[in-house]
Order: structure tokens, then C-alpha cells, then sequence
């Protein structure tokens, strides 16, 4: 059977988007406001990495699924369902099951010496507390369960007869109208990010148990993914005219990128404690569907009281949600273009970082972790601490990876 046909440059920008991420982690216990959501927090922040954050934050997941919609349909084609069910199996699910208790608690066990419990050893923890149900959490494998069910929700839709000629011919179509194309997307993830943040709010997680996505951000993730699985059925990967434009636009979409960053950050970062995260709205609507219980009565809720508070609340979240909407598509767009003219000729190290990604993604986080530990405490510069963390934590995965667990023939089957 013919292999399904590599494109260099999609592989490498996977490559260099996980190990972003490695970087990205890097810095979270430094970021003044964002560090106290990552896994352990340094005692000396600044809002200098809550920039970078919000930077990176806007383009690791979506960049990360619109690759990954690239290749579902054409390997279900390629496989059959049964096949492509037990791949996808394979590749995220018993990572997903087996990472839980043996990575997981590794990245949640020294914030709970440091701020609950100092006295505890590790493997107490790891039996009495993690296994317990008291911190039981799937971590950063919430994105092998991301994928698998998008993939599925994808795969469910290509059994509605001409779902995806109908959807790639959209895509064709924005193409064809770039000025179009580009407002809709916009439009689409202002209004998909704005109800978001208003439904669940920027930084909280939805679901249940280990099977959780980010409130905020899922669906945005999503039309990514859907707009990678579009533009691989419909043949744009291998339309260079549609790649010279792209490229030749490269300018126009990094400049672009560079404002829409500045704005971004910019007014995140000054409205942060004065509205551009209000959870206002959100805990309103909760606590009257907590208390009503009723469409019925919504109609009085929104009258009497929802919409004042729609009014005055709303719209600073909206500015930020809808920069937040702009940049991501320009930093694809961006990423995209670059990647193609630029990294797109085989080269030893971009082909081992490729290789190495995925045993990147599930090992590097705990290094990361127990490093930003040590350093507590340490009288370094905050950018040095990241620095040395930067490369010890994406140098060990990535050394991890390509010389030892990519060694072993059964787990290379599943991260190869």
C-alpha cells in the first residue's frame, strides 16, 4: 500500500511547535499572573513572561490542531475505519492511560509538598492522594484526548454524504477571496472566543473526571481543526500556486502578527485587573441557573438585571477575545508561510526533532517541573532561570526521545 505522502515543512512546524511548548512551560512559574495557574510557581515573577505567554499561549494549540485535522481523512482513506480506530488508539489513548499515573503526579506532587503537605514522600503521595481521586488529573495529556475526539467528531461528519466536498469547497472558496476568507475566520473566532470567555471564562477547565478541555479556547481549537482538515481535502497542499501567494504575503502576515501581538498583549496585560477577565457575567448566568433553574425565567433575569451587567461587563472582555482572535490567525498564517519557504529542504536536525515530538511532549513537562523546583530559592536572573530550564528541559526530552525510547521497537510504535 502507498505510504500517505510527508510534507517536510508540516512536520517540521510540528516539530518546532512542540518544542515552543517546551520553552513556553519554561517560563510559566515566572509569569506574575499566569504562574499561579501552571503546575508550581517561583516566588519571583514578573509580567515580562506573562507576555510571552500570552504570545505563545494564542498559537501553540491551534498551529498543533490544524496540523493534526491535516491528516484524518486522508489516513482514514488510506486505512479503513477499523484500522485508523486502532492507530489512533495506539497513539494517544494508551499514552493517554498509561502517562496518567506515571508522568502525571510527577508534575502535581511538588506543589503539594510546597503549599499543602512538605512532610510527604513521594510515593504516599502518589497512592493516598493521586490515586485517591484528591488530585487525580490528566495534566497536559488533555490534548492526546483533544485530539482523539476531534478526530472522531471528524470522522463521524465524513459519513454525512458530501459533508467534506461541501466543506473543502468552502475552503476553496475563502481562498479564492482572500479578503473574505480572512474576515470570516476573523469574525468566526471573535464570536467563537467572545461567547467562550463569556460561557466559561479565560483560564477554567470543562468536563469531568481526566476528560477536560479548556472552556475557553476548545472551540477555537476546533475550527483549526477543521480548517486543516479542509484545507488537506481539498487539495491545497499541493497547490503551489496557493503556497506562492501565501509566501509571498510573508511580510504583510508578520507585521501583522507583530501588532496584533503588541495589542494583544498590551491590553491584556494593562485591563488584567480591570475587566479584561471578568468572570462577572459568567458567575451571574450560573448563579441564576442555579437558583431559577428555567429558560422560562430568563427573559426577567436578562431585563431586570443581565443585560446592565452584559453592557458593563462585556465589552472589555470582547476587545481582548477578539485580539486574541486576530493574532492566532495571524501567527498560522505566519508560521505557515515561513516554514514553507524557508524550512522546507531536509536537514538532520529538523528531521530528528520531527521524529522526536511526540516522546517531547510526554516527557519533557516533568523535567521542566522538578527544575523550575530546584530553582526555587536560588539567587539567579529570572531569565537565566528560564534559559537553563529551556535547554536541560527540551535537550533531556529530546535526548530521552531520540536515543533511548525511540530505541525501543514497542514504544516507538506508539511516539515514533
Amino acid at each position: 500500500m502507498k505510504e500517505q505522502q510527508r510534507y517536510l515543512f508540516i512536520d517540521y512546524l510540528r516539530g518546532f511547535i512542540f518544542a515552543l511548548m517546551a520553552v513556553d512551560h519554561a517560563l510559566h512559574a515566572y509569569a506574575q499572573n499566569w504562574g499561579q495557574f501552571w503546575f508550581i510557581a517561583d516566588h519571583d515573577r514578573s509580567e515580562i513572561w506573562d507576555a510571552f505567554y500570552l504570545f505563545d499561549q494564542s498559537i501553540i494549540m491551534p498551529m498543533l490542531f490544524f496540523i493534526t485535522g491535516l491528516w484524518v481523512i486522508p489516513s482514514l482513506k488510506r486505512h479503513g475505519f477499523q484500522k485508523y480506530l486502532s492507530r489512533r488508539l495506539v497513539k494517544l489513548a494508551i499514552p493517554f492511560v498509561v502517562c496518567i499515573p506515571l508522568i502525571v503526579p510527577l508534575l502535581t506532587y511538588p506543589r503539594y509538598i510546597l503549599t499543602i503537605d512538605p512532610m510527604i514522600g513521594y510515593f504516599e503521595y502518589w497512592f493516598n492522594v493521586f490515586l485517591s481521586g484528591k488530585k487525580l488529573q490528566a495534566g497536559p495529556l488533555w490534548v492526546m484526548y483533544g485530539m482523539f475526539l476531534y478526530s472522531m467528531i471528524l470522522v463521524a461528519f465524513n459519513t454525512i454524504p458530501n459533508f467534506m466536498v461541501r466543506w473543502s469547497n468552502f475552503i476553496r472558496h475563502l481562498v479564492d477571496k482572500p479578503i473574505f476568507g480572512f474576515s470570516f475566520i476573523l469574525l468566526l473566532s471573535a464570536l467563537i472566543l467572545g461567547i467562550s470567555d463569556l460561557t466559561w471564562g479565560a483560564p477554567w477547565w470543562i468536563g469531568w473526571g481526566v476528560f477536560y478541555l479548556q472552556g475557553a479556547r476548545f472551540l477555537l481549537y476546533f475550527l483549526y481543526f477543521m480548517l486543516g482538515a479542509g484545507v488537506s481535502y481539498s487539495g491545497l497542499l499541493e497547490d503551489r500556486f496557493f503556497w506562492k501567494r501565501l509566501t509571498d504575503r510573508l511580510p504583510l502576515w508578520a507585521g501583522g502578527m507583530l501588532a496584533a501581538a503588541f495589542a494583544y498583549v498590551g491590553y491584556a496585560l494593562f485591563f488584567i485587573q480591570d475587566g479584561a477577565y471578568s468572570d462577572t457575567v459568567r458567575y451571574a448566568f450560573h448563579d441564576f441557573f442555579t437558583v431559577e433553574g428555567s429558560w422560562s425565567m430568563i427573559t426577567h433575569f436578562l431585563n431586570h438585571q443581565g443585560w446592565e451587567l452584559i453592557l458593563d461587563h462585556a465589552p472589555r472582555i470582547l476587545i481582548r477575545t477578539t485580539l486574541h482572535g486576530i493574532l492566532c490567525l495571524f501567527q498560522v498564517l505566519t508560521l505557515l508561510a515561513f516554514f514553507y519557504k524557508y524550512i522546507n529542504k531536509q536537514h538532520a536536525t529538523w528531521d530528528s526533532l520531527a521524529q522526536s515530538c511526540y516522546g517531547i511532549f510526554l516527557t519533557h513537562e516533568a523535567m521542566v517541573i522538578w527544575l523550575q523546583y530546584i530553582f526555587i530559592g536560588i539567587e539567579l536572573p529570572q531569565s537565566l532561570k528560564i534559559i537553563i530550564i529551556s535547554c536541560l528541559g527540551l535537550g533531556g526530552a529530546w535526548l530521552l526521545t531520540e536515543k533511548w525510547l525511540l530505541k525501543i521497537p514497542l514504544l516507538k510504535k506508539v511516539i515514533g
